[in-house]
């Protein structure tokens, strides 16, 4: 998601190789602490390690930063293209080949603070209207846990905005990103807790399986070394 109309073309700068010599194409989001602008750089604690991962992988790269629908389209459809940071859920599963973990994070269901909403458990939940954004693994989390007034905008910026004018309930969210919210100061508390996922680098099947296991042997070494923890530790 995009929290500004600039940040695409901010996020043009970030693209390292000319698109015809790239071994990999990489897709993300707007989406703090997981991958963001700052500058005219993309960061994050899932931007971070995937960098890390492709120098350590000796493997050329480009980078767009885009809404998630594209984002995770171009990767569903076009081979040696990978997205990060996605959730590993089964319904993704045997779309995409997938390198992980690059961290394993809590979906909350989170509300206004000071609101009247009332819900502690899922089944007390099923009872008010949630946000998500469309095509997001939250949207699809809910609807396989039935939940029946599910409000999906185009990005999680619209989504909010519901939530502070009172036109939906509870938005579903990352821990991260909602721990991510707190750090800004949006007056928002956590509700429910949905689930537990890993977190992933989601590749094409026609990504060069070679490019792959470098990658997945890239990432191992740096959970071994403790990079990924000094890492994820930065932004916390």
């Amino acid at each position: 998601m995009k929290f500004a109309a600039g940040l695409i073309a901010l996020a043009a700068a970030a693209v390292l190789t000319p698109a015809h010599a790239a071994d990999i194409n990489l897709t993300t989001e707007e989406y703090k602490p997981f991958n963001y602008m700052e500058g005219d750089k993309i960061v994050g604690f899932g931007a971070e390690q995937v960098f890390e991962i492709m120098n350590r992988a000796g493997l050329t790269y480009d980078v767009e930063m885009a809404q998630w629908s594209r984002a995770i389209g171009l990767a569903e459809k076009q081979a040696d293209y990978c997205v990060f940071t996605a959730s590993h859920t089964e319904a993704r599963d045997p779309l995409f080949v997938w390198v992980e973990p690059l961290n394993v994070d809590r979906t909350l269901l989170i509300k206004k603070a000071g609101s009247d909403v009332n819900a502690t458990t899922i089944d007390e939940a099923m009872a008010y209207s949630v946000g998500t954004q469309s095509q997001d693994y939250t949207e699809a989390l809910l609807k396989d846990k039935g939940f029946p007034k599910i409000d999906a905008a185009k990005d999680m910026e619209t989504t909010l905005k519901k939530l502070a004018a009172g036109r939906i309930d509870m938005v579903a969210v990352s821990e991260a990103f909602f721990n991510s919210l707190k750090k800004d100061g949006v007056a928002v508390e956590e509700a429910v807790v949905l689930s537990e996922t890993v977190l992933s680098m989601a590749c094409n099947p026609g990504t060069n399986a070679d490019n792959v296991k470098k990658m997945q042997d890239a990432l191992k070494s740096m959970i071994d070394d403790g990079t990924q923890a000094k890492i994820l530790a930065k932004y916390q």
